[in-house]
């Protein structure tokens, strides 16, 4: 007979704690953050942005999230995952509204912070500019940068910079 000791508990019908799974899940998590962030959206509209990517791939959520864990450390993602992460992406942000032709409403910042945001952007350059050996500035710029993108909704650095500076002028 084994020790209870030994064993660990666990409720009728669950597994025990497996540490991978602990990783996939943070996993899982992070990739409905950033695609939260992209989007933007719900958690629960990620979570189904991420399902429709890995069905496209052929496998699992968990799969696809480590694979753009992997992306934000350096590895390349694989071009089929790419291109679903892309299309599941692509048709979130497309709503019956915008395919008609109507505007659809949306959440837009207030022009202060967008201003505000626009700012930092444009110091942190400066300051890297004048120093671009100086790790804290290019933190500053990437953090910037990133704060534009979520604000603006845009995928790119050079898209949320426009988009911000448009929203600003007009």
């Amino acid at each position: 007979m084994e020790s209870r000791a030994s064993t660990p508990h666990t409720e009728a019908g669950s597994p025990p704690y497996d540490a991978r799974g602990a990783a996939a899940g943070a996993a899982v998590a992070w990739a409905v953050g950033m695609t939260m962030a992209t989007v933007p959206c719900s958690a629960r509209a990620a979570g189904r942005v991420l399902a429709a990517a890995a069905a496209r791939t052929e496998s699992s959520v968990a799969e696809l999230a480590a694979a753009m864990v992997a992306e934000s450390r350096g590895t390349p993602l694989p071009a089929l995952v790419g291109r679903a992460l892309n299309q599941a992406v692509r048709a979130a942000r497309t709503s019956p509204d915008a395919r008609s032709g109507r505007a659809v409403p949306g959440l837009m910042p207030s022009t202060d912070d967008a201003e505000r945001a626009l700012g930092r952007f444009f110091d942190a350059r400066l300051r890297l500019v004048a120093a671009p050996a100086d790790e804290t500035a290019r933190r500053a710029l990437e953090d910037a940068l990133y704060t534009l993108c979520v604000l603006m909704a845009e995928p790119t650095a050079h898209a949320a910079v426009v988009a911000a500076v448009q929203y600003t002028e007009s």
